[in-house]
């Protein structure tokens, strides 16, 4: 296979999966299309079927020919659309009524019903239950056309007993259809709960109430329930310090920043940075500094509101988001925090040295969902100017800070001459 398939995006699964189910079948395709033409063959060296061999020849051409061009452009593309798919199954369908009408006598076209059931099976599981109504409807309308046929040519068959093999199929088919569709929905529920927790969003969980039959799908659904807290604690807690990571900060910024625009209150965030935490590392090693990262982090948590969050977002950065905080509320956390860390005997250097952190924070009144890169970029630089200030201090971001941080950002240029 190419490595077209193997470079699947979301954005393109589908198609890529059409891909793949496609040309795996067309090698199933192409046996029986070769077991159909020896057995026609047969069947004419024995005269067993009066049909011309070249129109058996032709229909045989055509279905592969078909199969091939799709297959090719499968391969080539890496995807395939649903019409392609839709044209593979018409020709599936079509072949196999060519089959019954060129080889078998007229009383027993009700062997196509086990075919037609193999096309429908493979369609409903691997392509979704609104192709298995097409091909439903085209097995029905192929077999009465056949019947039809056969009466008109002097057949002795009997319409009552033809349509009631055509019903029963149906029914079968129907009931069918409709299990497996339950069936693939509630996979792809389960799907898509995975495919939310690889973004980092472990909210969704599997109802497992609903299924009033419970099967594989439900123990599925609900193993998944019984790991989702353990699966969002490994993909969103930072696993040193204890704290929510990056990807869990920004999710809970986006949550709460969201929230605040529709209630139109007030958010705080706050920057912290251990001061001198490079000399902590060169002077004790990066051991001694990895456990005063992880008292840091136990600190933070034990300051922290209830429905406030914590987060690691570098090797000495933290961030604490505070919902519902105005400047005064933030600040005196702040403050409390920095006062606890400079009076904390951390145990990981044997308190041999002073830690201090500069902390920076910005609060505002939300008034849309397109402030968080501006929440950010407040907080560095109320943070910058904390520890410019002589660091071990709280900072709160005014307008005049974005202008000290673009000068600063100029003068980096010049001296880099660029």
């Amino acid at each position: 296979m190419p490595d077209a398939l193997s470079t699947t995006t979301p954005s393109h699964a589908h198609e890529q999966t059409n891909a793949e189910v496609l040309l795996w079948q067309g090698k199933v395709r192409a046996g029986f299309a070769a077991l159909a033409g020896a057995v026609g063959l047969i069947l004419h060296l024995t005269s067993t079927v009066t049909h011309s061999p070249r129109v058996g020849l032709l229909t045989l051409l055509s279905y592969l020919v078909v199969n091939l061009w799709l297959g090719r452009s499968a391969r080539r593309r890496g995807a395939a659309r649903d019409w392609m798919v839709a044209v593979t199954r018409a020709s599936d369908v079509l072949f196999m009524l060519a089959i019954a009408y060129l080889l078998m006598p007229p009383q027993h076209y009700d062997r196509v019903w086990l075919g037609g059931f193999a096309i429908l099976h493979l369609t409903e599981f691997y392509f979704g239950r609104r192709l298995a109504w097409m091909v439903l409807g085209g097995l029905v309308a192929g077999y009465l056309g056949l019947v039809s046929n056969a009466i008109a040519n002097g057949a002795v068959l009997s319409w009552t007993s033809e349509l009631g093999t055509a019903a029963v199929f149906t029914v079968a088919a129907v009931t069918f259809i409709v299990h497996y569709s339950n069936f693939n929905w509630r996979l792809n529920e389960i799907v898509s709960l995975f495919e939310r927790a690889e973004g980092g969003d472990f909210s969704g969980e599997y109802d497992a109430a609903a299924d009033k039959r419970p099967d594989s799908v439900t123990l599925v659904g609900r193993a998944y329930n019984r790991v989702r807290p353990q699966l969002a604690n490994l993909v969103m807690t930072d696993a040193l310090s204890g704290c929510q990571n990056r990807r869990g900060l920004e999710q809970q910024l986006a949550r709460e920043v969201s929230r605040a625009a529709r209630t139109g209150r007030e958010l705080a965030l706050i920057a912290i940075d251990v001061d001198h935490f490079k000399t902590i590392n060169d002077t004790f090693g990066h051991l001694a500094g990895d456990a005063v990262i992880q008292e840091v982090g136990e600190l933070l948590r034990s300051v922290a509101r209830t429905g406030d969050v914590v987060a690691r977002t570098g090797g000495d950065e933290f961030m604490l988001l505070l919902p519902e905080t105005n400047a005064a509320g933030a600040f005196r956390l702040a403050t409390r925090t920095r006062e606890e860390v400079s009076k904390r005997r951390f145990q990981g250097i044997s308190g041999k040295v002073p830690v201090t952190v500069s902390i920076g924070l910005v609060a505002d009144r939300v008034a849309d969902e397109n402030v968080v890169h501006d929440l950010h970029s407040r907080a560095d630089e109320a943070l910058y100017a904390a520890k410019d200030g002589g660091r071990n201090r709280v900072s709160i971001w005014t307008p005049n800070l974005r202008a000290i941080a673009v000068q600063r950002a100029g003068q980096a240029l010049m001296r880099t001459g660029t």
